[in-house]
């Protein structure tokens, strides 16, 4: 993903053939396609340890799926992707490597950067996040009083908390102590409030999760807990809060002691941070064997995406049909559809994944895109779903791919998983068939609304870093193709920097009529005079 001058898209020649196939293709259906092969669903389904990702359900023939390989052969992915695992800066516009992949590399492995093998403080790091999950879980580590933690409060934002918020609530089922994790994300003190006020102040521990340490919502999160700690005459806080950061000075000004702060680096981006010491939460609540399924998984995924051919490299398939959709149907969203309660908060963290990373309009090269990128990322769990917006799936006026994900197995609840898996089944089935013999054009379904369904066993701590890492490399094989930055995030620092100021204006009860706009300003008047 090395700086080039590569022309526009639109004037690549695969990208012209793919305009004029397209043309050829766009009014196929899927009925026809299904009915002339007999052997799709088997062509069009990949197989990775108990994963089966069936992308059978696709608008695309096998001329549709060579134009891909040949759009993705053209932008040079295969050197991309050496270029991602080797430690090259690729991410251009903050000089320097995204290197997320290294966190669940084996300790055996080495990855020189800056004349250090990267791969040793990794797993150091991870040695000293075992350590003290551990002795927390066995009650070794107490608070001020001598009392057992029973609570362990995660404060951060973003990528400080989506990931192990995620794993946390999709992994539940797997919990064996007595140690609740909660999270505060939100600026709104309603949130902070309410997970405090079911926390006792001896028996909690606060980690502070902040790359930078100076994240606004999460510093002022943590110094109102830190209050909060106060207030409940807590006289020892290093021994009741832990920071997690790049940032160690500001930890340590804040009041933690070395032994509390866990290191990670700036190569880590947010949203690819649960792999490492921001998942100290995943740690306490399953113990470090669990964690480190979670990164054997990561890695199968990881070794999968360097290693097979595209064809049956299920990032790349699935990142290029999301650029058939995008940019040739000009779908601008993608509904991802867990039938699996564990991932209800699956959708959520896709939606920063995938549009931080490529919510982007400038390419490599500094110009203006002539493409649409990243579709808009929404969803929510299928039953759910199917009594709420799967009416304009069925017969709205937008395309919208979807994503299934299923797992099959319940043995405590079979009956009951069986209906959910036939749910489903049935919607996958039904948004691809539709239903045409009826007098009734209220009752007709256009159908050929495409799908890829992900399915597996039971979601465990190694199938959830598989689908995670899956939708990881998908979407660096989007920027990819699209020649934009996945690895920066420049979008949300314009707002930060104008909150900053506005707060420094409203608590002065002084706005600067020259900074803002008539609106602003006229809102800011508003918060004063109510207050």
């Amino acid at each position: 993903m090395s700086k080039s001058s590569k022309s526009p898209l639109s004037r690549a020649e695969v990208w012209k053939q793919l305009k004029s196939h397209h043309e050829q293709v766009k009014n196929l259906h899927m009925r026809d396609l299904f009915a002339a092969d007999s052997e799709r669903a088997d062509k069009y389904c990949i197989r990775l340890d108990q994963l089966l990702v069936d992308f059978s359900k696709h608008r695309i023939t096998e001329d549709t799926v060579a134009l891909l390989l040949d759009l993705a052969e053209s932008c040079s992915l295969n050197s991309a992707i050496a270029s991602l695992f080797a430690g090259d800066k690729i991410n251009l516009s903050e000089d320097r490597a995204a290197l997320h992949t290294c966190l669940r590399a084996p300790a055996k492995d080495s990855l020189l950067h800056d004349s250090e093998n990267l791969i040793t403080q990794v797993h150091e790091q991870l040695q000293n996040m075992e350590q003290f999950a551990g002795d927390l879980r066995a009650g070794k580590i107490r608070g001020a009083g001598g009392e057992k933690f029973n609570k362990v409060v995660n404060i951060g934002i973003g990528g400080s908390d989506l990931g192990p918020r995620l794993a946390i609530e999709a992994l539940q089922a797997k919990a064996d102590n007595d140690i609740d994790i909660e999270f505060i994300s939100n600026l709104d003190p309603k949130e902070l409030d309410s997970v405090l006020s079911a926390c006792d102040p001896n028996r909690t521990l606060i980690i502070v999760v902040s790359k930078t340490f100076t994240t606004l919502e999460t510093r002022t999160n943590a110094d109102a807990a830190k209050q909060w700690l106060v207030d409940n005459g807590c006289t020892h806080l290093d021994k009741h809060m832990v920071a997690v950061t790049t940032n160690q000075s500001a930890a340590k000004e804040f009041g933690m002691t070395d032994e509390h702060i866990f290191y990670f680096w700036d190569w880590v981006g947010g949203r690819y941070s649960l792999w490492s010491t921001v998942g100290l939460s995943i740690a306490i609540a399953f113990g470090m064997e669990s964690f480190r399924d979670l990164l054997a998984g990561a890695r199968e995924v990881d070794e999968h995406f360097q290693t097979e051919s595209a064809e049956k490299n299920i990032p790349v398939i699935l990142a290029l049909l999301s650029v058939w959709y995008n940019n040739f149907f000009e779908a601008e969203s993608h509904a991802v559809i867990p039938y699996d309660q564990s991932l209800r908060l699956f959708p959520e963290y896709l939606s920063q994944l995938v549009m931080e990373s490529n919510g982007k309009s400038v390419t490599l090269d500094g110009e203006s895109v002539e493409h649409q990128t990243s579709p808009v990322i929404w969803g929510t769990i299928g039953t759910n779903a199917q009594h709420a917006f799967f009416q304009m799936l069925h017969q709205g006026t937008h395309l919208i791919p979807v994503d299934f994900i299923v797992a099959v197995k319940n043995p405590e609840r079979q009956q009951q998983q069986l209906m959910q898996v036939s749910n489903c089944l049935a919607q996958s089935e039904a948004l691809m068939l539709g239903q045409q013999h009826s007098s009734n054009l209220n009752q007709k379904f256009a159908g050929n609304t495409p799908s890829t369904t992900i399915l597996y066993d039971e979601l465990s701590p190694k199938v959830l870093g598989m689908l995670l890492a899956i939708y990881e490399h998908k979407t660096f094989v989007e920027a990819t193709i699209w020649n934009i930055n996945p690895f920066d995030q420049w979008g949300v620092e314009l707002g930060k920097k104008l909150a900053i100021q506005i707060i420094q204006e409203l608590s002065a009860a002084e706005p600067d009529e020259e900074k803002h706009d008539a609106s602003t300003q006229l809102l800011m008047q508003e918060y004063l005079r109510r207050n």
